[in-house]
């Protein structure tokens, strides 16, 4: 087995299944609606149930979202199949507002303020009354039936919201698992915002470098992929990464720091190529699984004392990373239980349990 096909086996053997993650579960699981909200909800229904014209429903939504310091709003977007982008988008599209000279907020909780209500109000009043019309007619009891609601939409509502989280849900894995263990980064402030600026380095946008800008060792680049992206995103990682080795090449020359892709996801299933690109030209690479890789090669890198680290692996897998751990010199650090002398603190790190001896 070549190279290649050795890093293609370990990826695809311990590739992230993003259905059984706890990250993916909590966006797909919608809370309960509460009391309140289910009666803002009746509220507005027996409006539709008294027969109240349009003009006077989109009164009564106003007046219920005036009267409230919860965001409503935003449950109503997502029970009536809107987003809080899509509302804003189309009230800008819109010949008519355009043509009013009104000015469309880019802040939908500011939707029943001023006069663009007159053409948020119809357009909301709408589909509440497509999606909440049959309740109206059938029962007095929406409770059941709005929750149905909740749950249902709820996926969809925060689809982009997930790609855009899931999107730097690595970088917040890494970034906690270095603090946790003490290894030095930057930015450090990924560990409590992932979304916050990217390091640069040579002109190279990191999402983490360690142990610092100024004295870079490794450089990550994380992306994963759930789903089929298509050709073009997958070359794009394989570019990113040869971007990145080229001008670090130029900048440091022998000095170089590793690349390194934290990359994941069932989506580099479906185009290998770039998949291959990636795992050709990084330095090396980890998962979510394997994300303790990221601790071993800087405990190396930085010189640290190999007195002071412990690594248990699952029995099945030390195969796979023996020539790991002989390259980055922390073979003999394999433990098969827990140290049960020395004050020791454990780390979860995907599929390892690290044990870090404190002073």
């Amino acid at each position: 087995m070549n190279k290649l096909d050795q890093k293609r086996a370990e990826f695809f053997k311990f590739v992230w299944d993003h259905s059984a993650d706890s990250f993916q579960s909590k966006f797909d699981n919608r809370r309960a609606l509460t009391a309140g909200e289910i009666a803002f909800l009746k509220r507005l229904t027996e409006g539709l149930r008294e027969k109240k014209s349009r003009p006077e429903i989109s009164k009564l939504i106003r007046r219920e979202l005036a009267d409230t310091d919860e965001d409503l709003m935003v449950l109503l977007l997502q029970l009536t199949g809107l987003t809080r982008t899509k509302i804003i988008g189309d009230l800008k599209a819109s010949q008519v507002v355009k043509a009013s000279g009104v000015k469309v907020p880019n802040d939908y909780r500011r939707l029943h303020d001023g006069k663009i209500w007159d053409y948020a109000g119809p357009y909301i009043t709408d589909r509440f009354t497509a999606v909440f019309g049959p309740f109206a007619k059938s029962t007095n009891n929406i409770g059941p039936g709005a929750e149905s609601l909740n749950q249902a939409t709820y996926p969809g509502f925060i689809r982009q919201e997930r790609a855009k989280r899931q999107g730097h849900e690595a970088e917040l894995r890494l970034a906690t698992l270095l603090m946790n263990s003490g290894i030095p980064f930057e930015p450090k402030e990924k560990a409590d915002n992932p979304m916050c600026k990217d390091a640069t380095v040579a002109g190279v946008s990191f999402d983490i470098v360690i142990p610092a800008v100024s004295r870079p060792l490794l450089c990550f680049k994380a992306t994963v992929h759930t789903a089929n992206i298509g050709q073009y995103g997958e070359s794009k990682d394989d570019l990113e990464i040869k971007e990145a080795k080229e001008k670090l090449g130029k900048a440091f020359g022998n000095d170089s720091p590793k690349v390194v892709a934290l990359i994941d996801g069932n989506g580099y299933s479906s185009n290998r190529a770039g998949l291959d690109g990636v795992l050709l030209t990084a330095d090396e690479f980890c998962q979510f699984r394997t994300i303790w890789k990221a601790v071993v090669m800087a405990h190396s890198l930085l010189g640290l004392d190999s007195k002071k680290i412990r690594i248990i692996l699952p029995e099945d897998t030390l195969g796979d990373f023996a020539d790991f751990l002989r390259t980055y010199n922390l073979s003999k650090q394999l433990i098969k239980t827990a140290p049960s002398s020395g004050k020791w603190r454990k780390v979860e790190a995907g599929d390892a349990e690290i044990y870090l001896l404190e002073a």
